[in-house]
């Protein structure tokens, strides 16, 4: 044997003492990093987020003060992975630590599309500061889950919750599942039926890993949770994709498996946001909601969310903006990060004050005010989620009764819902349309020049009650620049509420109006403009959206929240705290409140 291989035996046989020395030493003294040495040494090793007990200690003091204890066993649940709510994540896991499950299985956000496959797992071992949590290797196989460990380095959706899953259940194994983002429904449903099949539901355990709004204020992100809350108590899997969280997918494959097994009673046992824990509710938040699920019934909740817009008018320097720089330019600040402001509401509504011609053409005989939009510029507004206007105004008929023709077509062509009818008219005033699976009743009438016929409106009105599920006027109406509704508005809102009407939304005046509740149902009078030139005062570039959160079932719960924002030369943002509070203020006195109306308002 040569000198060369000689000393390569040699070295091999010293490695293999090594080894076994350091099996011997550590097999029984529970060492973290050496637990299962001998199953894990050809395992790919992840971490926990963080690798100190001290950050996890830290969460379970005084945690039994935040604990909630189901009445029964709990088979899912979602929970965040934003660990500046530890101590809630903790409480979660304490709330369940009595249940024995064999293994844990984590669905959660792959936040940056990494990876060949839209569904990922891993075989590997986890390693955390309470001990090594194992893979569940043979119930992976069985699902034919795609394999790629590289993926779980940089991603924090998994390894944030294992610190916690292997304190509070030591003896348990893990089956993390990464999801891309656009991760087929179809895909997710073949998947919760595998995992239904090939497990016993009392063995598992299984977590949806989802942080809730992003990007927003608490005011916003308060009003798009509403919504998704909703929709998870409810199993509505229409809509689960349109909600504004961070990972649809894992809500949905979550969902399905509870549903296959009978498992649909649901119980919100936390709900916060970053902004209000940091006390800075106008600076972008995270939200976090947490669930328990047990066996049972779905919730028959099912709240929708609308968000409404006043004036809005795509031609003269308007135009020329967005053919310069794009709608962006108006819209980027104010939508945030990701367009996200426009995510999560069933309906986003603005009134359309003008013709949309082909082309943008204007016809004879042209007028002082004179207003008519290309439909490309209209199509734009797909990108930011609005899909319904009011054209009832008193520039709808601007390009005569060609404009109003080249208006349904174009519009209908572009895919937008629509109601309404020309200045003084309450004919064919209305529509119906389906929003996840419920019939919205809208119609829209106009009373600038002069006033429609009262009784065939609320013959309209009355028609919508009785074949919609819930029934939205909108009015153009009032004196411009001022900002308290006329008497006649008033008698005309009363009279639609007293007929059917759910809530009615106002325009025209070209500045906000006050508001008020009559028979428990919200009136705006006026939104102001939305996107308008009109740059001559600062009230007339002060605006307000507002959004209503309803439970279809059970319309007296509903809550309204309020977006003020200000116009700069067209280039929209929401108002500071301190401006906020000034306009509140404002509005206060515009509108006819008292103190139960004022606690429905959200601002």
């Amino acid at each position: 044997m040569s000198k060369i291989r000689k000393i390569i035996v040699l070295l091999l046989i010293l490695f293999a003492i090594q080894i076994g020395f350091i099996f011997f030493v550590y097999k029984d003294k529970g060492n973290v990093y050496f637990e299962d040495f001998s199953k894990n040494i050809s395992k790919t090793k992840h971490y926990s987020y963080f690798m100190n007990h001290e950050f996890f200690d830290e969460a379970y003091q005084n945690v039994e003060q935040q604990v909630r204890k189901p009445d029964y066993r709990v088979y899912g649940g979602i929970l965040p992975h934003h660990l500046i709510v530890k101590d809630k994540i903790a409480a979660f896991f304490e709330g369940i630590k009595d249940n024995n499950y064999k293994t844990i299985i984590l669905i959660a956000p792959n936040h940056f599309n990494a990876g060949k496959s839209d569904i990922i797992s891993s075989n590997g071992v986890w390693i955390t500061p309470y001990g090594n949590i194992e893979s569940n290797s043979q119930l992976i196989e069985k699902l034919d889950l795609s394999i790629e460990e590289n993926v779980f380095d940089s991603e924090h959706s998994i390894p944030g919750l294992v610190s916690f899953i292997k304190k509070t259940f030591p003896n348990s194994k893990i089956l993390p599942i990464l999801l891309k983002v656009n991760t087929k429904k179809e895909d997710l449903e073949k998947l919760a039926e595998k995992i239904s099949k090939n497990t016993n539901k009392n063995d598992i355990l299984i977590l949806s890993s989802v942080d809730f709004s992003h990007y927003q204020t608490t005011n916003t992100a308060n009003f798009h949770d509403n919504r998704s809350n909703s929709i998870i108590k409810n199993f509505d899997f229409d809509r689960i994709y349109s909600m504004e969280i961070d990972s649809p997918p894992s809500v949905y494959l979550l969902l399905k498996y509870l549903e296959l097994n009978e498992l649909q009673k649901s119980e919100l046992i936390f709900t916060t946001d970053s902004g209000t824990l940091m006390n800075q509710k106008y600076e972008p938040t995270t939200s976090h909601n947490f669930f328990y699920f047990t066996r049972g019934d779905k919730s028959k909740e099912s709240v929708m969310n609308f968000l409404f817009f006043g004036d809005v008018m795509l031609d003269r320097s308007v135009k020329k903006r967005i053919n310069n720089s794009d709608l962006d330019h108006i819209l980027k600040d104010f939508a945030g990060e990701e367009k996200r402001f426009f995510v999560g509401s069933d309906m986003i509504s603005l009134n359309l004050e003008g013709a949309v011609t082909d082309n943008g053409d204007h016809y004879e005989p042209k007028v002082a005010y004179d207003f008519a939009f290309d439909p490309s510029l209209v199509n734009k507004l797909h990108d930011y989620n609005f899909n319904f206007f009011n054209i009832s105004n008193n520039h709808i008929t601007d390009q005569g009764k060609r404009g109003l023709e080249e208006t349904y077509k174009n519009l209908e062509k572009l895919g937008f819902n629509y109601s309404g009818c020309a200045d003084r008219q309450s004919e064919n005033c209305s529509k119906i349309i389906n929003i996840g699976g419920y019939k919205i009743g809208t119609a829209g009438f106009s009373m600038v020049y002069g006033t429609f016929d009262l009784n065939n409106a609320n013959e309209t009105i009355k028609n919508l009650q009785q074949n919609s599920d819930i029934v939205i006027i909108n009015v153009h109406w009032g004196t411009e620049y001022t900002h308290i509704n006329g008497d006649l508005q008033r008698q005309v809102a009363y009279s639609f509420i007293d007929n059917g009407a759910d809530f009615i939304i106002g325009h025209h005046p070209h500045v906000v109006q006050g508001m008020e509740i009559y028979k428990d149902k919200p009136i705006f009078y006026s939104l102001g403009n939305f996107i308008f030139d009109q740059y001559f005062s600062y009230d007339t570039q002060e605006g307000l959206s507002v959004g209503i959160s309803i439970d279809i079932n059970n319309k007296e719960n509903y809550k309204i929240y309020l977006f003020p924002f200000i116009s700069i030369d067209n280039k929209l943002q929401f108002m500071s705290e301190s401006q906020t509070n000034k306009f509140f203020d404002k509005f206060i006195k515009w509108s006819n409140l008292n103190e139960e109306d004022l606690n429905k308002i959200n601002i």
